[in-house]
């Protein structure tokens, strides 16, 4: 059977039912409202995998994501409706640009960790939004940018729907067997050395620097990837989409979801965007609810999260999976003793 070199079998397995799924959902739940709410969960799943490799296996904590989703989606904004540029070539730019901005930043930030770091990423993510409200003339300001146009493949307009859930998981698809391929090679085992003793891993001979760098300007690159396919498959967008709250939320994916696993970060960003909908269910009925609320609710659950579960849900129930799976042969054992 066909393996990509670097999975492993179980990680294979375990991507070939997650394709299935993502094939099947439009089939099961085929309304408008959960088609446009699972194309969000994929870009939201794009920026979580991202975080969760500079996280998990980096141990960098960053709350700038929302600043290098939000470059990404107002790069490619401006070449298409100010420049008219083609959709397809915003793409490039939204790749490099925040690929880029993170290669320039990540030399002074490479020397920090913690909460060091997760201050400066807050320092930018926040320089970064200010920008976007008050460079006028480029970014609209708080109105944002209307009418971008949609995305073109072979000749077929994308619109919102199934076509453009579609195409978003498969860049979800194809950013999962990158993740993978990423965290089984030598440069998985580096981070994950990085991770547990960067001291101890500079002393064997592992350049955390440089790894650090490159896995910031990795996750840079797949965030602005998000902003791109966020971007034209909204009519407009405008900076309220890439504020601190949003980097929150994005954290709030990889924590609940297990941030050393790559299918924790998607799974958390799936149960964060049920989450949105079941408040948006109880709005209509409760009239304290409102979208704030949504915020209570994120606080809440990685409140608990990290009291009761710190590794996340998948890790949490791999674990006892793997226990189950233990003992059944500890007693098939003892019985054919």
């Amino acid at each position: 059977m066909f393996q990509l070199k670097g999975l492993q079998k179980k990680s294979w397995i375990g991507f070939q039912v997650f394709a299935l799924l993502v094939i099947l959902f439009p089939i099961v739940f085929s309304e408008s409202f959960y088609i446009t709410k699972a194309t969000y969960a994929g870009i939201h799943a794009i920026i979580a995998v991202s975080l969760g490799l500079l996280m998990g296996f980096a141990g960098q904590i960053s709350l700038g994501h929302a600043a290098f989703y939000g470059v990404g989606a107002y790069t490619t904004a401006v070449l298409s409706t100010t420049y008219q540029l083609n959709p397809w070539i915003g793409l490039i730019f939204s790749f490099i640009i925040p690929g880029v901005i993170a290669y320039m930043i990540g030399f002074t930030m490479a020397r920090l960790s913690g909460y060091y770091l997760a201050m400066a990423t807050l320092s930018f993510g926040i320089i970064i939004h200010v920008l976007l409200v008050e460079w006028k003339s480029l970014t609209k300001g708080a109105s944002g940018l209307y009418g971008i146009p949609k995305i073109e493949l072979f000749g077929l307009a994308l619109t919102q729907g199934i076509q453009y859930y579609y195409f978003v998981w498969c860049f979800v698809l194809l950013m999962t067997i990158l993740s993978l391929n990423i965290i089984n090679s030598r440069i998985g085992r580096a981070l994950r050395s990085i991770h547990g003793s960067e001291i101890a891993a500079s002393s064997m001979g592992v350049d955390a620097g440089k790894y650090k760098i490159q896995i910031f300007v990795l996750g840079a690159m797949f965030s602005g990837l998000a902003g791109w396919l966020m971007a034209h498959m909204s009519y407009s967008i405008s900076p309220t989409s890439f504020t601190l709250d949003a980097s929150i939320i994005f954290l709030a994916m990889v924590v609940l979801g297990g941030s050393t696993s790559v299918w924790g970060a998607i799974i958390g960003s799936v149960l964060i965007t049920i989450v949105g909908v079941i408040v948006d269910f109880l709005g209509e009925h409760i009239p304290f609810i409102t979208s704030d609320f949504e915020h209570v609710i994120y606080g809440l659950i990685l409140m608990l999260v990290v009291i009761f579960l710190p590794q996340g849900i998948f890790p949490a129930i791999t674990k006892v999976y793997r226990s189950k799976i233990i003992n059944i042969r500890k007693s098939r054992a003892s019985e054919n003793i």
